[in-house]
C-alpha cells in the first residue's frame, strides 16, 4: 500500500487544527459539566453550647474582684470558626445558568483548661485570737466542645463574563443539615475552710437535623479552556433547633482527710438538649445564665451553626 506523502499529511493536519480547536470551550466559557472542589473558614460561634464557657470561668473567677490572696492559670475557649470542604457537580443551563448538587462538611474543636486558687484568713472580730484559713483550688481539665455538620444540597447559579477569562455571579444552596455536638468535661474543687475534694466527669452527645440554607458571591478566572479557579463569600443560613441525645456524669465528693469515696453518683440521661438556667454567686454579686443540660427545666437548646463564609478550590470540565 502506498503511504501518503509528505503534502498530503501536511494538508490534513491543517484542517484537522481549526476542527480540534472549535471542539474546546472558548477561555472564560465553561463545559456543560463541572466538577468543584473547594475550602475555606466559616464563622461559626454556637451561643447556646458556648454558654458552657461562661458558666465555667464565672465558677473559676467567683473571687476574682475580691481582695485576696490568688493566682490563674490558662483560659477556657468557645468555638468560634471552622474550616469547611465541599464538593460540586454543575450543569450549564445555556450561557449564563446552571444547576447542581454538592455536598459541604466541616468540623471544629475548641479544647481547653483553666484553674484558679484563693487563700485567705477570717478574723473573729470579738476574739483576734480566733482565725479561720480558706484556702481552695478549682480546675476545669478539660472542657472539650466540638460541632461537626454534614450538608448535601442542590443548587442554582447565575454567573455572567467580565472579560476573556474571568465570570462573576452568585449561587443560593438548599438542603437538609444534619449536625453533631459534643461537650466534655472534668473539674476539680478542692479545699475551703477545711479539707474538701470534690471531682466531676461530663460528657454530653447530640444529634439534630433541620432546613440550611447558603448565599454566595462567586467568581471563576479560567486557568485553562476546562480549569478554573474558584473565589467565593457569603452567609450560611443553618439553626438546629432539636437536638438530642445522652448525658453521663460522674460525681465524687470525698472528706480531704479520709482515703475512701465518701460519696459517688453516676447518672445517666437520654433526651432532648435544653438551656438550663444556672447562677453563681461571686465577690460583686451573683451571676445568672444557662448551660446545656439534658433533663429538667429550660428553653430549647440551639445548635447555632450560621455564619459567614469564605472559600477557594478549582473547577475541573468534564
Amino acid at each position: 500500500m502506498p503511504r501518503p506523502s509528505r503534502r498530503t499529511v501536511v494538508l490534513v493536519a491543517l484542517l484537522a487544527w481549526p476542527l480540534a480547536a472549535a471542539a474546546q470551550p472558548a477561555p472564560g466559557a465553561l463545559p456543560a459539566w463541572h466538577i468543584e472542589a473547594l475550602a475555606g473558614v466559616a464563622g461559626v460561634a454556637p451561643a447556646d453550647l458556648n454558654a458552657r464557657v461562661a458558666y465555667d470561668s464565672t465558677w473559676l473567677d467567683y473571687l476574682r474582684t475580691a481582695q485576696v490572696t490568688q493566682q490563674h492559670d490558662g483560659a477556657l475557649t468557645a468555638v468560634e470558626d471552622a474550616v469547611p470542604f465541599a464538593v460540586r457537580l454543575k450543569r450549564r443551563l445555556g450561557r449564563r445558568w446552571s444547576v447542581g448538587a454538592g455536598f459541604s462538611y466541616f468540623s471544629s474543636e475548641a479544647a481547653s483548661s483553666a484553674s484558679a486558687s484563693y487563700r485567705y484568713t477570717v478574723v473573729d472580730p470579738n476574739a483576734q485570737e480566733y482565725q479561720r484559713a480558706f484556702v481552695q483550688s478549682l480546675e476545669v481539665d478539660p472542657l472539650v466542645l466540638e460541632v461537626r455538620d454534614y450538608f448535601p444540597y442542590g443548587l442554582v447559579g447565575y454567573d455572567a463574563g467580565l472579560g476573556g477569562r474571568l465570570r462573576l455571579g452568585g449561587l443560593l444552596a438548599a438542603g437538609w443539615s444534619i449536625a453533631d455536638c459534643t461537650l466534655t468535661r472534668s473539674s476539680k474543687a478542692l479545699g475551703g475552710f477545711y479539707p474538701f475534694d470534690r471531682r466531676t466527669d461530663l460528657e454530653m452527645t447530640g444529634r439534630g437535623s433541620g432546613f440550611a440554607a447558603d448565599a454566595l458571591i462567586t467568581a471563576r478566572l479560567a486557568l485553562t479552556a476546562r480549569v478554573g479557579l474558584l473565589v467565593e463569600g457569603g452567609f450560611a443560613w443553618n439553626d438546629v433547633t432539636h437536638v438530642s441525645g445522652t448525658l453521663a456524669s460522674t460525681q465524687r465528693i470525698q472528706d480531704g482527710e479520709a482515703t475512701e469515696v465518701e460519696l459517688e453518683q453516676v447518672a445517666r440521661t437520654d433526651g432532648r438538649w435544653i438551656n438550663q438556667p444556672v447562677s453563681v454567686q461571686t465577690a460583686t454579686g451573683p451571676w445568672r445564665g444557662t448551660i446545656p443540660w439534658i433533663g429538667g427545666q429550660g428553653s430549647p437548646f440551639t445548635l447555632n451553626l450560621s455564619g459567614w463564609h469564605w472559600q477557594a478550590g478549582v473547577s475541573f470540565g468534564l
